[in-house]
């Protein structure tokens, strides 16, 4: 029990670390924008070009997962406040989705581990929360040390595939050089600033769900009100 809390505090640190440093640093850049007033769809598809990457459909996302890139289909999906924004937040997210696709075709595996690293603390994480709640309110002295170990093992799956990440987005920092993407060093260094926090962003699964529900509820909230 003692060794399953200790996973479980490590799990747990990581996690908030991950998660606050990219809010953090995303919400300083969110405001900025580039002057050339490129979007995020337009930049992916400028990354893929430059790369000879073809077939890959740039689209709005939905859902859990808005900003994400799916090998299977081979769709870069981007936030709607992503797709068609020229902030730093926004190209910086859309260029690490490029380097996936660039990961993609050049056959490195990795990428789908973390894929299904992502995928998996995405849509269990909210689950394993009702049952340790379950299991506190029957006072089950078995149930909630296995689901505890179980989120602890889906949270170092996350964090021992973010090596993954960061090489995403060195690979669409190479290209964003070549494409002589920014005018000027604050452009640059903002951009890639979220790019480098962006990799710790998926790390804890249940905060990405908990804000598709406020995405998700806050348009229906105000139409109720309105």
């Amino acid at each position: 029990m003692q060794l399953v809390l200790l996973l479980f505090l490590i799990a747990l640190t990581g996690t908030m670390w991950g998660r606050s440093r990219f809010l953090k640093i995303y919400g300083q850049e969110a405001a900025n924008l580039v002057s050339s007033r490129v979007t995020g769809a337009e930049l992916a598809e400028a990354i893929l070009r430059r790369r000879g990457i073809a077939g890959v459909a740039v689209v709005k996302g939905r859902g859990v997962l808005p900003d994400f890139y799916e090998p299977e289909t081979r769709r870069l999906s981007l936030s709607p406040q992503h797709f068609g924004a020229s902030t730093y937040s926004a190209l910086a997210l859309a260029a690490l989705q490029a380097g996936k696709a660039i990961q993609h075709h050049e056959g490195h595996r990795p990428l789908l581990w973390r894929n299904a690293a992502v995928r998996w603390s995405v849509h269990l994480s909210p689950p394993l929360l009702l049952l340790g709640l379950l299991a506190l309110v029957l006072g089950s002295k078995t149930l909630l040390p296995v689901l505890v170990l179980v989120w602890s093992v889906l949270a170092f799956w996350n964090l021992i595939t973010v090596p993954t990440e960061i090489d995403a987005g060195l690979r669409a920092k190479r290209v964003l050089d070549e494409l002589r993407a920014f005018r000027n060093l604050d452009e640059r260094v903002g951009v890639e600033r979220v790019i480098g926090a962006a990799s710790t962003a998926y790390i804890d699964g249940l905060s990405v769900a908990g804000s598709w529900v406020v995405r998700t509820l806050l348009p229906w909230a105000k139409g109720k009100g309105g």
